[in-house]
């Protein structure tokens, strides 16, 4: 997909794939036939630059239709290279301007709350991202309002648009910490390419007998640009896409 038009933002996606798997797979709630359905979970990205695994995984749902992948970040398609809303393919929230997803989440998530509904919420962030005052303030009011029916994962993979994190703001350890706070006992840090504790983990907030109040947040150790060798843990690969440097990509296969 990124290569077929030169769109960036591969390696933000390529460290969410195991987590997004594992979500849809085994835990989330959603209609494939009706992706409106009122009773349904809601998935925000809010680091909506790196949804292409998100797009892949909504593809083989069925929900995505092939001719919206095929023709990804051209202008026959809806599909951008940040998200935009489009409740016909559950693309629940327009984000990718950073700081966005998680308030939206967080408003979301009280209307459930205060309607008594069994909705579900699920927000994932970039460590990057977490720079934005906006979502420690909707963390501050999840606390305030004990939203238990909100799940945090932080895609901590360690780099940001430019640089890595830690030579910016806070390193992984130290964010870490700081979420704790606003989790208390329920914050759970783990490997975010294994899939058996990411399972583990989220199957502590989809408990329906859990009674603890307040958000939950799953802090996933990822890697940027996981599984392309030249890609991982690679600053410049956060725009970059691989034709830049001479990788081929073959549409059909090669003579």
């Amino acid at each position: 997909m990124s290569c077929r038009t030169g769109a960036g933002h591969l390696a933000p996606s390529l460290s969410t794939v195991e987590i997004l798997t594992v979500l849809f797979r085994d835990y989330l709630n959603y209609n494939q036939d009706n992706p409106r359905d009122d009773i349904r979970d809601r998935f925000i990205l809010s680091k909506g630059h790196g949804a292409y695994a998100y797009y892949v995984i909504l593809n083989k749902l069925g929900i995505l239709p092939d001719r919206e992948l095929d023709l990804f970040y051209t202008d026959e398609s809806s599909l951008t290279g940040c998200l935009s809303m489009n409740a016909d393919y559950m693309l629940e929230a327009s984000t990718g301007s950073l700081g966005h997803g998680l308030p939206i989440a967080v408003g979301m998530a009280l209307s459930f709350s205060r309607q008594q509904k069994p909705n579900r919420v699920i927000c994932m962030v970039g460590d990057g991202e977490m720079q934005e005052g906006s979502n420690h303030e909707a963390l501050q009011f999840a606390c305030h309002f004990r939203l238990n029916n909100l799940l945090v994962i932080i895609d901590a993979n360690g780099l940001q648009a430019m640089d890595k994190t830690e030579d910016v703001a806070l390193d992984s350890s130290k964010l870490a910490e700081l979420l704790k706070v606003y989790a208390e006992n329920r914050f759970i840090d783990i490997d975010g390419h294994d899939e058996q504790q990411l399972t583990e983990a989220m199957a502590c907030f989809f408990d329906p007998t859990q009674s603890a109040s307040g958000p939950f947040i799953l802090f996933c150790r990822t890697t940027k640009g996981k599984g392309i060798d030249f890609m991982e843990n690679v600053p410049r690969y956060h725009f970059r896409c691989p034709t830049e440097d001479g990788y081929v990509c073959y549409t059909e296969e090669p003579e």
